[in-house]
């Protein structure tokens, strides 16, 4: 061996050992011969605490029980000849066991060929960590697997960010993943082993919003039969990710922003202040701007969880991750129901991209899973598409390109908007002016109800306290 190409391979293995024992997460190193290369500090005091040292020997054997299965002992896939540049299958891959979940990721060299797999392990204690649907678990593993589509349009610096407690405000359409990001990012955080709820905001009434939020106490409004304790508190020291940012009641917003303040919440219904620890993150699939010029987000809430922006883009903007994608639920649907998986042949993979993908990313693999399901070919082509699917790829094909005219649509009309809005906010604000502020008529006057018109007070920041005038 080179004197060079020694010196750099010993630099790595110094390298390796000390990230090993000075990192604070739990990760081990599988090699291609399906031994354990090293493991972290974390992992040793997790899974050997008192044994001996574990480093070279067989993973199966040494994680079974543990962190593994080992059921590629009775399916024959271990010591086998390397495939593709990638030795590990499926049963490699498990993400879940007992009380464990683990974050697999496949280690390649230049050339695309294995070089190992990294195994990080998060113990899942009851009631700790919230688990997500099936659905959302695969997406998950899929989105973020080395190389996958989060993991390439994610700025570097969020996996900086996510070790501290600065909000992070997720920006993209529906489907893109954004709830798939913020359990990512909670996962990589100092909180991972703490509870990770969700709120979304897109099925909650409006005027439950504060109860989902804050909690209340027994007996403090009618059907309040037990206390409930709102989602800030059931995140306490952990994350609290806030889907659909934009539904959200303006009053509810200006005491969400109180809480972000002080760290304090009280329950309806009772005195006490309750000291919570809680990170925000907060997601949307409409733009935030948008959103400020409407009048549906307080500009005071927005800067406030806006620490950082990511914006996720669309599938159709992205479709050179459409042939990972499908990989990726192909080995997950291989996974969870233990059967031979067709593969998709080239012509196959082309007629998913020429497809605009509304429903972007969880779309697709719906998609996939029917086409697992309904195939009883070895191989998927353009040809033997089952039937539901390539009716559902053959519409539309081009409304990427139609989305993409209405957005320009759109902006076009937002100077008529903005002229609308403050013609509509000068009447408002004379017919509250020759009213005195009094709501029941100048509701009548305006022919609205009052919650409209408390609302659209709201939207323009119109309050009947001060004085009005044209």
């Amino acid at each position: 061996m080179p004197l060079k190409q020694n010196f750099q391979n010993n630099m790595y293995r110094i390298l390796s050992h000390r990230i090993a024992e000075q990192t604070d997460s739990s990760f081990l190193l599988i090699g291609n011969d399906y031994r354990i290369q090293w493991i972290s500090r974390p992992v040793r005091k997790l899974l050997f605490e008192g044994e001996g040292t574990v480093v070279g020997k067989l993973c199966a054997n040494v994680l079974k029980d543990r962190v593994c299965s080992a059921r590629c002992l009775k399916a024959g896939e271990m010591i086998s000849p390397a495939q593709n540049g990638n030795p590990f299958g499926p049963f490699c891959l498990e993400e879940r066991l007992d009380s464990f979940q683990i974050r697999n990721t496949i280690l390649r060299d230049p050339k695309g060929s294995s070089v190992g797999l990294l195994k990080m392990i998060v113990p899942r204690e009851a009631g700790i960590l919230e688990e997500s649907a099936d659905n959302d678990t695969d997406l998950e593993s899929s989105l973020f697997e080395a190389g996958g589509a989060c993991e390439t349009s994610i700025p570097s610096t969020l996996l900086r960010v996510a070790r501290t407690t600065i909000p992070v405000l997720l920006v993209g359409e529906t489907g893109t993943g954004k709830e798939v990001l913020a359990h990512r990012i909670h996962s990589l955080s100092p909180r991972r082993e703490r509870p990770f709820v969700v709120l979304d905001l897109s099925v909650v009434p409006e005027t439950l919003v504060d109860d989902s939020l804050f909690g209340h106490a027994r007996g403090s409004f009618t059907g309040a039969t037990a206390d409930y304790t709102g989602k800030l508190l059931q995140a306490d020291k952990g994350t609290l990710f806030l889907d659909e940012l934009e539904n959200i009641p303006l009053p509810v917003q200006a005491k969400l922003l109180r809480f972000l303040e002080t760290g304090i919440i009280e329950h309806i219904g009772k005195n006490q202040r309750t000291l919570v620890d809680v990170r925000i993150l907060a997601a949307t699939n409409v733009d935030p701007v948008r959103l400020l010029n409407e009048g549906r987000l307080r500009e005071d809430l927005y800067y406030r969880l806006r620490g950082m922006t990511v914006d996720l883009p669309p599938l159709r903007d992205r479709k050179e991750e459409i042939p990972l994608l499908i990989r990726s639920f192909r080995i997950a649907w291989g996974e969870k129901y233990g059967e031979p998986v067709p593969e998709f042949d080239g012509s196959a993979i082309d007629c998913f991209a020429k497809y605009a993908f509304p429903g972007n990313i969880r779309e697709l693999k719906h998609l996939v899973d029917l086409c697992l399901a309904l195939s009883s070919d070895q191989t998927i082509t353009e040809f033997n598409l089952p039937e539901p699917v390539r009716k559902i790829l053959s519409e539309s094909p081009s409304l990427g390109e139609e989305l993409k005219k209405t957005a320009s649509q759109e902006q076009e009309c937002e100077p008529m908007r903005a002229t609308l809005s403050s013609v509509e906010r000068k009447m408002i604000q004379r017919a509250l002016a020759d009213n005195q502020g009094r709501i029941s008529e100048t509701a009548k006057i305006l022919s609205m109800s009052r919650i409209t018109l408390w609302r659209k007070m709201q939207k323009y920041g119109l309050d009947k306290r001060h004085p009005f005038s044209p």
